[in-house]
């Protein structure tokens, strides 16, 4: 992935085990990756050597930004992506009450259903942010946010 000069860039790393390259998982995944606008490095590879045999491949994915970060490690938790290294989360400080910076991780649920025929709210939709408060973390809504809150920046440290 080619930014800017002096553009950051958001780097995780994740492990993918299975038969990875006879099912087309490897393929599938970099395809996906390149579709949600990241790009990856392959770390390591290790192919089995007969077709009963597991794969695993250590992969370092790459984002513009977090919203990007977000949506791939999220697309590729159905094809077994797991964090490779336990790592502190990254966090920044919520600078104004009720509001988030972009690389804040955020979970968007939809405010309304249409169901039987009408609109209904769904009761806990909305924006909600992962926070620390007193090292505990905790979905948020955004609205709900105070000025000195501590806020999970970006993937690094999560799971799914």
């Amino acid at each position: 992935m080619s930014g800017a000069p002096g553009q950051v860039e958001l780097t995780t790393t994740v492990e993918l085990k299975g038969h990875l390259i006879d099912s087309l998982t490897l393929s599938k995944v970099a395809d996906l990756v390149h579709q949600l606008g990241g790009d990856y490095r392959l770390n390591d590879i290790r192919v089995g050597s007969l077709k009963k045999d597991i794969s695993s491949i250590t992969m370092t994915l790459m984002a513009p930004n977090a919203t990007i970060m977000q949506q791939l490690t999220e697309a590729l938790t159905p094809y077994g992506a797991t964090a490779a290294e336990n790592a502190e989360v990254n966090t920044i400080t919520c600078q104004q009450d009720g509001t988030y910076p972009e690389e804040a991780y955020v979970l968007k649920l939809p405010q309304r259903v249409y169901s039987q025929g009408s609109w209904q709210l769904l009761e806990n939709g909305g924006t909600w942010v992962l926070v620390l408060e007193e090292g505990h973390p905790r979905m948020k809504p955004a609205a709900a946010l105070r000025k000195g809150d501590i806020l999970v920046n970006g993937t690094r440290g999560l799971q799914w």
